[in-house]
């Protein structure tokens, strides 16, 4: 597994509606797909926007609204199953 840092882009775009937390995240995830469904699953809400009216793809699963990079960090763990490592639930 892999350590990722999901950081978005523009924490600005209306298409943050969508989640529940704008800030940078670290995910443990075998794949770059992995990390940005794991981070979607964990802070993703529905939106206010009338339907065909809003958001067109979750912004954690977009390399347009968050950028992700493999990084090492000694404060979290490479093994174990694919999850949400900061922010901590």
């Amino acid at each position: 597994m892999y350590l990722w840092r999901l950081s978005p882009i523009d924490p600005a775009d209306p298409n943050w509606e969508a989640s529940s937390y704008r800030g940078v995240a670290v995910v443990r995830a075998r794949d770059e797909a992995g990390a940005r469904k794991a981070a979607e699953t964990a802070f993703g809400v529905k939106t206010r926007f009338p339907p065909g009216h809003g958001v067109t793809a979750p912004p954690w699963l977009r390399p347009a609204s968050v950028k992700a990079e493999i990084i090492e960090d000694s404060r979290y763990q490479s093994d174990g199953p694919t999850e949400v490592l900061f922010p901590p639930p």
